[in-house]
């Protein structure tokens, strides 16, 4: 059975809280481990209510740094030492996030009884983040007004299940049976059975890229080929490439053209200006071009 990969969402609005909507925050629960993308204000409110567990969250991912996406860092990281947290937080971002971080300690006095690691990334380059022997990101750069990064989670396929028909067709003993699901092949004396006709085809392995604030950048296709899912943020419905462009922003019929350009066949929208009170407006739009569509909805959780 394949490990957990999903996403729930807790933040889906650009800007700022308004229609009920918060600032861009997202959960992403690998094999029961979560790992949080962005931090906009109200994440600890989200959290608690979409009973997020703290205790299972380590890593926080923040693509960039204006307050949209970081702003409900100090809350939360406080809120870790109330409740009592001594497990290592790891907080991953753009240069700069650190400075962020320190000075809100220092002048507020905050008491911090856990290890936070902050790690600061160029985002004009790509980086490789080992996360678990199953799991990886690698970050990609994006184009917005200030420096920004996508990230994609990776799935790592380890071993081979072994065909159980096949350990009693060549009665395979211990160590062979340990070869094989290393993903060697079965060797004897005048016999060579190739790996692939001993083991169980093993899944394809699952993706999930995000894409935080960007302009339309067909640059990114090469980094998100191939996602099982993709986030995509939408600002704009289509006819206002102008301002979007102006804004360093995406409309909903670009961020299809790059999902189907990056033969992606599912995409969760998001990053909604306030200028759209009711956001079925964008599945009215956006389905007739792309079936794979998915409204970002806050606590709705999607399959990767």
């Amino acid at each position: 059975m394949s490990k957990k990969f999903e996403v729930t969402i807790l933040g889906v609005n650009s800007a700022f809280p308004v229609h009920g909507r918060h600032p861009s925050c997202q959960i992403v629960n690998f094999a029961e481990r979560l790992y949080m993308i962005d931090c906009g204000e109200a994440a600890q409110i989200q959290v608690a209510k979409y009973k997020v567990k703290r205790n299972k969250l380590d890593h926080i991912f923040i693509s960039h740094m204006h307050g949209d996406h970081c702003y409900g860092l100090p809350g939360l990281l406080t809120s870790f030492a109330l409740g009592g947290r001594t497990e290592p937080l790891f907080l991953h971002g753009p240069t700069g996030i650190k400075k962020f971080i320190d000075v809100i300690i220092e002048v507020s006095g905050a008491y911090m009884p856990y290890d936070l690691n902050i790690k600061e990334y160029d985002t004009e380059t790509c980086n490789n983040i080992p996360l678990t022997s199953n799991l990886k990101v690698t970050t990609f750069p994006m184009k917005h007004r200030i420096p920004t990064m996508g990230f994609r989670f990776q799935e790592i396929i380890t071993g081979y299940n072994i065909n159980p028909t096949k350990i009693k067709e060549y009665d395979l003993s211990i160590d062979e049976i340990k070869a094989v699901k290393s993903g060697g092949n079965l060797k004897r004396l005048d016999l060579v059975i190739d790996n692939s006709d001993l083991i169980i085809s093993p899944s394809n392995p699952r993706s999930y890229s995000y894409c935080s604030d960007t302009v339309y950048d067909l640059e990114l296709v090469p980094y998100i080929l191939d996602s099982s899912l993709l986030y995509h943020e939408t600002t704009y419905l289509s006819g206002l490439e102008t301002i979007a462009g102006e804004r360093f922003h995406t409309t909903l019929g670009q961020a299809i053209n790059i999902a189907q350009r990056s033969n992606i066949d599912n995409m969760i929208i998001g990053h909604y200006s306030s200028r759209y009170p009711d956001v079925n407006v964008f599945l009215d739009e956006g389905l007739p071009l792309y079936s794979g569509l998915k409204l970002g909805i806050e606590g709705s959780t999607y399959e990767v």
